[in-house]
């Protein structure tokens, strides 16, 4: 069981080399961009492929530099919220 454990924290998930949550935001918002373009404007999904590979690699270069891209921004999506102080205070205090 620790095994599996280090493993987890050694090796973070990855989504074809780029870290998970980065590159499922990048394709999230890519892909109903290519279909509204597509769609709507009559555009060449040409343009749309090459941005998706171009901000993949760039995805890719950071994960490369930082492994555990996905872990930071959930962190920060968890512990980034106002907190409503009891107490009228300077400044934002964790306490309830």
């Amino acid at each position: 069981m620790r095994e599996e454990i280090l493993k987890a924290v050694a090796q973070p998930p990855k989504f074809l080399f780029a870290p998970f949550v980065p590159a499922l935001v990048n394709l999230g918002i890519q892909f109903p961009m290519l279909f509204i373009g597509i769609g709507v404007a009559d555009m060449n999904p040409l343009f749309f492929v090459t941005s998706i590979l171009i901000s993949h690699a760039i995805i890719t270069a950071y994960g490369v530099k930082e492994p555990h891209m996905s872990t930071m921004l959930q962190a920060y999506g968890q512990t980034h919220k106002s907190s409503k102080n009891l107490y009228s205070v300077k400044g934002s205090k964790f306490a309830p």
